[in-house]
């Protein structure tokens, strides 16, 4: 099978060219800077030709199986739009962070097995447009934690763990801003931190504890909205290799002197801040900070983070930007044979436009097949 695809600005790895690219048998065959009169060929008419995204991270699909607090939908039917709405935002492949224990909120623990069992339903029957591997998000907090994630570890498509803390003991500044966006009343929050350190305390063991398990199984792990350079510290200590979400300056500066990857939320970036006070995303790219654009919470935001950087007068140019959002992740995940627009890579490919100075994904095409 054969697709040529013509008169596209294509972003490769170093340079945007007008031009042609063949696809073959699922591979990209040939790029060339020249546009083409063959029939059959698809015309992007200008349009940009980019490939695919790689988000390492979005909790869309628990927005999509609980869409209101208590109601929890049809766990197939939720993937399948998740899968759907993540094409639509030019992610080809895919790591679905689920949530593994969440104290405070009983609903969400029952989530994680409707989720996993709802993407391999879906896998079964065929309806997954993109690629998806899973990346499972641990509360240190949760007493039963170990139990709660054990089962899924010889998942065959878990590549990455996280391990998340929103204690008072981890960070009592973080844990009183977390509680008062929930309403929580600064004397009940202060008696919660007050009485905290006399208080059984499971955090910490389970970090260790899932450190270990990932060594064992061979599965990458790193930690989740640091805010000190002490965590940096203990991360790299455990061997992380990775700091997702650092949410201060300190922590950002301390995972580079520390020669992690960072990843950074593409909400964050659109929008030029955190929508709960963290550290700038546009601020940590500026300050060379910033390695890795994830979804987050909004399966469209990559596309946009990068053409915002991309749009900055000191920011990254458009091959930079687009290889934050695709080439580094993939081969952070050792996916080397994706997120390029090069000869050999597989055909993971987005059709762009601008609207209003807006990218719109106009179509996808996964592993050389169009998907959108």
């Amino acid at each position: 099978m054969e697709t040529i695809i013509t008169n596209a600005r294509i972003v490769t790895g170093t340079e945007v060219i007008t031009g042609t690219m063949k696809v073959k048998d699922g591979k990209i065959a040939e790029i060339v800077s020249a546009v083409v009169d063959t029939a059959g060929a698809v015309d992007f008419a200008g349009d940009y030709l980019l490939p695919g995204l790689v988000d390492l991270h979005t909790d869309h699909l628990e927005k999509q199986i609980m869409p209101r607090a208590g109601v929890v939908w049809n766990k197939v039917n939720a993937v399948r739009t998740h899968d759907a709405v993540l094409a639509a935002g030019g992610t080809t492949t895919v790591f679905d962070s689920l949530i593994v224990g969440a104290v405070g909120n009983p609903d969400r623990r029952k989530l994680l097995p409707l989720m996993i069992e709802g993407l391999e339903d879906a896998r079964q029957a065929g309806l997954l447009k993109v690629d998806h591997f899973l990346h499972l998000r641990c509360d240190a907090r949760e007493t039963d934690l170990i139990d709660l994630l054990t089962p899924y570890l010889e998942e065959p498509t878990l590549r990455y763990i996280t391990i998340m803390d929103d204690g008072p003991l981890r960070d009592a500044d973080r844990f009183r801003k977390l509680e008062r966006r929930k309403g929580v009343t600064n004397d009940v929050i202060e008696a919660q931190i007050a009485a905290a350190p006399h208080k059984p305390d499971c955090a910490a063991a389970n970090r260790e504890k899932i450190v270990a398990l990932c060594k064992q199984h061979s599965i990458e792990f790193s930690s989740h909205d640091d805010t000190k350079a002490a965590h940096i510290a203990e991360g790299k200590a455990f061997g992380m290799r990775i700091s997702e979400f650092p949410i201060t300056m300190e922590a950002a500066r301390a995972a580079r002197t520390a020669d992690m990857t960072t990843i950074v939320g593409g909400p964050n970036i659109v929008a030029g801040r955190s929508h709960i006070g963290n550290v700038s995303g546009t601020l940590l790219a500026e300050q060379g900070l910033l390695d890795v654009i994830c979804s987050d919470y909004i399966p469209s935001s990559i596309l946009y983070a990068i053409w915002r950087l991309a749009g900055e007068p000191n920011g990254p140019d458009l091959p930079t930007a687009v290889a934050m959002g695709s080439k580094r992740p993939a081969e952070l995940f050792g996916l080397h044979d994706r997120g390029e627009l090069a000869v050999g890579r597989r055909a993971d490919l987005l059709r762009v436009t601008e609207v209003d100075g807006a990218p719109i994904v106009r179509s996808v095409w996964v592993d050389g097949g169009q998907s959108l």
